[in-house]
Protein backbone atom coordinates (compact mmCIF):
# COMPACT_ATOMS: atom_id res chain seq x y z
CA UNK A 1 0.00 0.00 0.00
CA UNK A 2 1.58 3.33 -0.70
CA UNK A 3 1.43 5.98 1.25
CA UNK A 4 1.99 9.72 0.95
CA UNK A 5 3.91 12.10 3.12
CA UNK A 6 1.27 14.34 1.58
CA UNK A 7 -1.52 12.51 4.17
CA UNK A 8 0.61 13.13 7.41
CA UNK A 9 0.38 15.29 10.52
CA UNK A 10 1.00 18.52 10.08
CA UNK A 11 2.26 20.76 13.63
CA UNK A 12 3.35 24.08 12.75
CA UNK A 13 6.60 23.60 10.80
CA UNK A 14 6.40 19.85 10.83
CA UNK A 15 4.67 16.85 9.41
CA UNK A 16 4.85 13.71 10.54
CA UNK A 17 4.98 10.29 7.99
CA UNK A 18 1.04 8.50 8.01
CA UNK A 19 3.73 5.23 7.77
CA UNK A 20 6.64 5.33 9.75
CA UNK A 21 5.86 7.99 12.25
CA UNK A 22 9.09 10.08 11.18
CA UNK A 23 9.06 13.65 11.37
CA UNK A 24 10.44 16.45 8.96
CA UNK A 25 9.96 19.96 9.12
CA UNK A 26 8.30 20.99 5.66
CA UNK A 27 9.47 24.24 5.09
CA UNK A 28 13.58 23.44 5.48
CA UNK A 29 12.96 19.54 4.59
CA UNK A 30 15.10 18.93 7.76
CA UNK A 31 14.54 15.28 9.71
CA UNK A 32 13.06 16.05 13.31
CA UNK A 33 11.98 12.84 14.83
CA UNK A 34 13.43 9.40 14.33
CA UNK A 35 13.09 6.94 12.69
CA UNK A 36 13.99 9.15 10.17
CA UNK A 37 17.83 10.79 10.15
CA UNK A 38 18.35 12.26 6.46
CA UNK A 39 16.79 15.78 5.20
CA UNK A 40 14.43 15.89 2.03
CA UNK A 41 14.36 17.99 -0.84
CA UNK A 42 12.36 21.10 -0.58
CA UNK A 43 11.44 23.16 -4.12
CA UNK A 44 10.44 26.77 -3.80
CA UNK A 45 7.15 26.83 -4.87
CA UNK A 46 4.67 30.31 -5.19
CA UNK A 47 0.83 30.74 -6.76
CA UNK A 48 1.00 33.19 -9.47
CA UNK A 49 -2.26 33.82 -11.61
CA UNK A 50 -4.14 30.87 -9.69
CA UNK A 51 -0.94 28.44 -11.14
CA UNK A 52 1.11 26.67 -8.52
CA UNK A 53 4.66 27.01 -10.07
CA UNK A 54 7.35 25.23 -8.70
CA UNK A 55 11.32 25.71 -8.91
CA UNK A 56 13.46 22.55 -9.57
CA UNK A 57 16.59 23.88 -11.29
Amino acid sequence: EKVHLADGLVMDDIIECPKHNGRFNYKTGAARGAPVCVNIKTYPVKVDAGKVLVQIG
